[in-house]
């Protein structure tokens, strides 16, 4: 079957019917919260289920047992703080005077209401600890600490009322929780495979893949690109989603495989920021989850295989399908791992991102080996990669 949420049940805190037209009328009305987008995206998850059994943002008590336990109050894992500190420059006001049992409306990027804030406590917020409990560092270098330095101080939290949809640029490709159960049903899938990826396709993802849809225990695999904001240098969200698409459209059965968006600011977390994209998967009902080398990781920070150990510290019911580095082999003349292939190292071919930007930028065309042509020719596209 479709797998159970984490926790058992699928949260929905979309408002319907006349509570809706009620609440939709009183929102303008109400004091006004700007947050940072990363923290939209977060609101919307919370409303739609994606991250339940969060109902809310949490509070100083539910937070402290992530940063020192890994764990909700209920003591389900869930190892990412899900916290809404909004910037003082835009917010000050509001946030002071703010009060435990207020209701504040979140305004979206287009500077409407999207949901409702029922406010159940504010509290200061010590950004240095939550970068090293959950970043392992307070290197300002790494991507997500350094976003921290653009938080408030101070932290709202309580439950979330979603008043409407984000309006996202991936339109129909971002599903939601209760959507992607619906289309997996449609589809006659019961055991569904998640693959989590920040970047376009390349052979080795492609590898994975394939492998994964080989096994009898996997009726479907649901290719989900994290698409929210994302770090300078990354590929935008429309290149990824093209990219996948050209693959999925040439290479793939349709009735096997389905390619959806997730709108959600990308953890650099390492393991953690693993555990956590398998819970989310989970939510969306898959019941196996793809687990690469240095899954979430970026730099030097975090242990390669630590993304492959943090399932047996954390057992969830999403089964992790763990697999080594992949390269292709000259000798083998196909994708292969150490357990694969007994051929040195000198007849492996690097299919790093960064070996395919290079040929890119200088205007070669990419290895077969390292990329398909469809997928090479929609990276080629001016104007590819995030800037700011």
């Amino acid at each position: 079957m479709i797998a159970l949420p984490h926790g058992g049940r699928l949260v929905d805190r979309s408002l319907t019917g006349p509570e809706l037209a009620r609440r939709l009328a009183e929102a303008p009305k109400l004091p006004m919260l700007r947050p940072l987008i990363d923290h939209v995206y977060d609101a919307e998850k919370i409303g739609l289920g994606a991250y339940s059994p969060l109902e809310g943002f949490m509070g100083r008590s539910e937070l402290d047992g992530v940063l020192d336990r890994g764990r909700l109050a209920n003591d389900l894992p869930w190892p990412m703080p899900i916290v809404l500190a909004p910037p003082e420059r835009e917010n000050a006001s509001v946030v002071e005077a703010a009060r435990p049992g207020d209701l504040l409306a979140l305004a979206a990027p287009d500077g409407a209401p999207f949901a409702l804030l029922h406010l159940e406590e504010k509290f200061p917020l010590d950004r240095s600890r939550l970068a090293r409990s959950t970043f392992g560092t307070d290197d300002p270098a790494h991507p997500n600490v350094g976003d921290l330095a653009t938080w408030g101080n101070v932290a709202l939290s309580g439950k979330i009322d979603l008043v409407r949809r984000l309006p996202l640029p991936t339109g129909p490709l971002e599903l939601s929780p209760a959507e992607a159960r619906t289309e997996f049903a449609r589809r006659g899938w019961r055991s569904v495979a998640a693959y989590q990826c920040r970047n376009p396709p390349h052979t080795a993802h492609e590898y994975l893949q394939r492998l994964t849809l080989e096994r009898e225990d996997v009726d479907g695999l649901l290719i989900h690109p994290v698409v929210g904001r994302l770090k300078k240098g990354d590929y935008r969200p429309e290149i990824i989603l093209e990219a996948y698409g050209a693959l999925v459209r040439r290479y793939y059965p349709a009735e096997r495989v389905l390619l959806a968006s997730l709108s959600i600011a990308m953890r650099y977390a390492g393991p953690k920021a693993a555990l956590f994209l398998a819970i989310v998967r989970q939510n969306f009902g898959c019941s196996r989850y793809i687990v690469g080398r240095d899954q979430a990781g970026v730099g030097n920070y975090y242990d390669p295989y630590a993304a492959h150990r943090i399932f047996d510290e954390f057992p969830l019911s999403i089964v992790p399908l763990r697999y080594e580095e992949t390269f292709f082999c000259r000798t083998c003349g196909w994708m292969a791992t150490r357990k694969t292939c007994p051929h040195p190292k000198e007849d492996r071919v690097d299919t790093s991102q960064t070996r395919i930007r290079k040929a890119l930028s200088e205007g070669t065309e990419p290895p077969t080996e390292l990329l398909r042509p469809e997928v090479a020719k929609v990276l080629r596209t001016p104007n590819a990669f995030v800037e700011r």
